[in-house]
């Protein structure tokens, strides 16, 4: 056991003195009799987080941007030889977390932050834009020892700048003399947990915090015996709601090596609380990290049956960690009021929903359809979007007002929120809403009567064999006014939409392959009108084997040569990894080439003319790299995908370097393209 523990910390200290300082673990109590009972809990369910984990040794996790940032000496994730770990030093990796808050996979995180030397452990401030982060102590780029010929760790500072991290430069309670490392900021910002061997401690490794007072940090400050030990105390972690903070000990009596303790910061008389099995094993266990509802996190363990020396391991535990403390909750008033009349609105629906960063409702994959838009202007050209469902497509409300018109929730400090608030005959109005400290009081919402709604529903199927057409086109031309409303059949053949204007209406169906019908339909205010329009093929052969397949290959929503375009995507600047918003409209080729289990497709990623053209070369070739490594984590083989990507070499409109744009004009080449090169045997399609 004491070998490993050099191993796992070594290499971030390089020369840790460990003699004599773990000489009794071997004769801790075996016994569970010491633990309190009351900090048994509910059994946590624990896996490997075998998807990011490689041979050499994976840890430290901490949060960040849907995802986390870890620390690895393994170039990629994989089972191999225990023994063989290919990187000297230490990076920081990023994998995206999904739904159910579990990690995909693995990219570089920053190739400024990245260096010859070790990184450790880091922690963001709340909006992302600042990084606090271990790595060796180090002078012009160069690794630089104490007297002794030891090389200390320091904790840094960078800020995201327009393409990467910038280095801002060191915190000024570093020292060349002692090593600072392992920081984890509260939620506020306000204050920094880390670990150090400065003089004056109470054992090798201690805990201290420091505060941020007028923009600068004060003198940090040890906290204290009932926390630390004559041993170790590292990895430190304050939980989001700022009251209890996680930490790594050799101390405090431990199931063997390192284990994984608790401490509630605003009551210390309730003395530390080891986490016990299955988050502690006679092995060695640390950095723990918890989500924000204390629910779900990620923790370091060398146990046996991983990948490598050491893996990072993801838990749920359904009712929280016994003793730790929840977020902090504002109690809001929701008022929905008649936006003409001023009126409150009885039994409105409320749906709280959370969105992410980037816009896309977490954990939520039902919040969205998949909707394959013909593209008028590029024949055999589709357009990919997502559209959020109507809020009656939602399931259940959270709540519904009151008599008076309100509703009452709990709302998380620091968390954003989208309420929706949705009555018949009005259009949903919707809300968003971030907590901030001593915010609280009302939100009203103003529903507006729902415009005049003409209703067509309907199916487009071919005329033989009833199968249905996707994206065909519907063009319906009011005969009185000449008002035009184009519209297309979604996935499924259906359509569903709202003409402004009642009275009679030509509607045109169109759709490649097949004859275009025209047919007179009538608009009625309040009644949903249907339609079952069958089209003709072309041709078709006479055998009815043979017209029964044509007839089913013309009506599938791809065809081979089509071009699928997703320009919706928001990349977010100088980044390749894959955000929420990418792995959306991905997850929409998945369902594709699912359905299709022949189809093969050319994926090419675009970037803007913003920044240097051998950069987007380079960062756009990087994300389709990283698309076609999430297919192929879905389930889709490698030899069906060939990515590539083509930087700024096919901008989309005038926006070239030296052109004045807009942002929106600038986006607008920012895109994925996949080309269809075959479907393939629509006899073997699910």
């Amino acid at each position: 056991m004491h070998r490993k523990l050099v191993i796992l910390l070594s290499p971030l200290l390089f020369i840790l003195p460990l003699t004599g300082a773990y000489a009794q673990e071997s004769a801790k109590s075996k016994s569970k009799d010491r633990y309190r009972e009351k900090d048994v809990m509910q059994p946590p369910l624990i896996r490997n987080a075998a998807e990011i984990n490689g041979p050499g040794m994976d840890f430290s996790p901490t949060y960040y941007d849907n995802g986390i940032v870890f620390l690895s000496n393994s170039s990629k994730p994989g089972p191999a030889d225990r023994k063989y770990i290919d990187r000297p030093s230490f990076d920081m990796y990023y994998a995206l977390l999904d739904a159910n808050e579990e990690p995909m996979l693995r990219s570089s995180f920053s190739e400024e932050i990245n260096s010859s030397l070790n990184e450790g452990q880091a922690t963001f401030t709340r909006n992302g834009k600042t990084i606090l982060f271990t790595r060796n102590n180090m002078y012009k780029g160069v690794q630089k020892a104490d007297a002794s010929g030891r090389v200390r760790m320091k904790i840094y500072q960078a800020r995201w700048a327009k393409y990467d991290w910038e280095i801002v430069g060191e915190l000024p309670f570093n020292d060349d003399n002692y090593s600072c490392m392992h920081p984890s900021l509260s939620t506020d910002g306000q204050k920094l947990y880390f670990t150090s061997d400065m003089p004056g401690g109470y054992g090798g490794f201690d805990l201290y915090v420091c505060e941020r007072i007028n923009g600068d940090w004060s003198a940090p400050v040890n906290l204290g015996p009932e926390i630390n030990t004559d041993k170790n105390e590292v990895f430190p972690f304050i939980t989001f709601g700022g009251q209890t903070l996680f930490f790594t000990s050799s101390g405090h009596n431990t199931l063997g090596g390192l284990d994984l303790f608790y401490v509630n910061l605003d009551n210390l008389g309730e003395g530390v609380v080891n986490l016990n099995e299955p988050f502690n094993s006679p092995n060695d266990d640390m950095s723990i990290i918890l989500n924000e509802d204390g629910t779900r996190g990620f923790f370091t363990s060398d146990r046996p049956g991983g990948h490598g020396k050491a893996d990072i391991y993801t838990f749920f535990i359904g009712n929280g960690i016994q003793g730790v403390d929840k977020p902090p909750a504002n109690r809001v008033t929701i008022q929905v009021t008649d936006g003409k009349t001023g009126q409150p609105v009885p039994r409105a629906a409320i749906r709280i929903l959370q969105p992410s960063d980037d816009g896309f409702i977490s954990a939520q994959n039902d919040f969205y359809e998949i909707d394959l838009a013909p593209t008028p202007e590029a024949p055999n050209s589709l357009s990919l979007s997502l559209k959020r469902k109507d809020a009656n497509e939602l399931g259940t409300p959270d709540n519904y007002t009151n008599a008076s018109g309100e509703a009452y929730a709990d709302f998380v400090m620091y968390r954003s929120y989208l309420i929706l608030a949705s009555y018949d005959g009005y259009q949903t109005a919707e809300r968003l809403y971030s907590v901030e400290p001593n915010k609280g009081g009302t939100i009203t919402l103003a529903l507006f009567e729902e415009a005049v709604c003409h209703r067509m529903t309907g199916t487009v199927t071919t005329d033989k064999f009833n199968t249905r057409i996707p994206n065909a086109t519907l063009i319906f031309s009011h005969k009185k006014s000449g008002q035009e409303v184009v519209s297309h059949t979604g996935i499924n053949g259906d359509y569903n939409l709202c003409l402004p204007l009642d009275g009679e209406y030509v509607l045109q169906v169109k759709r490649e392959g097949f004859r275009t019908k025209s047919l007179t339909v009538e608009a009625v205010r309040g009644k949903s009108i249907n339609h079952y329009i069958r089209l003709e093929p072309v041709e078709l052969t006479t055998a009815a084997s043979d017209a029964a397949k044509a007839d089913a290959m013309l009506a599938r929503p791809l065809q081979d040569g089509y071009v699928i375009t997703m320009d919706k995507i928001r990349f977010e600047a100088g980044k390749a990894t894959l955000n929420q918003s990418a792995v959306r409209h991905l997850d929409a080729i998945v369902e594709l080439m699912q359905r299709y289990p022949e189809m093969e497709i050319d994926l090419t990623v675009h970037t803007d003319s913003r920044g240097d053209a051998r950069a987007n070369l380079e960062m756009s070739n990087d994300r389709a790299k990283n698309a076609k490594t999430y297919l192929i984590y879905k389930g889709i083989k490698a030899d069906r995908i060939n990515a590539v990507g083509k930087g700024e070499s096919e901008l989309r409109n005038r926006c070239a370097d030296g052109v004045v744009c807009s942002e929106a004009e600038h986006e607008f080449n920012n895109r994925i393209e996949v080309k269809v090169r075959k479907v393939g045997d629509v006899t073997r399609t699910p």
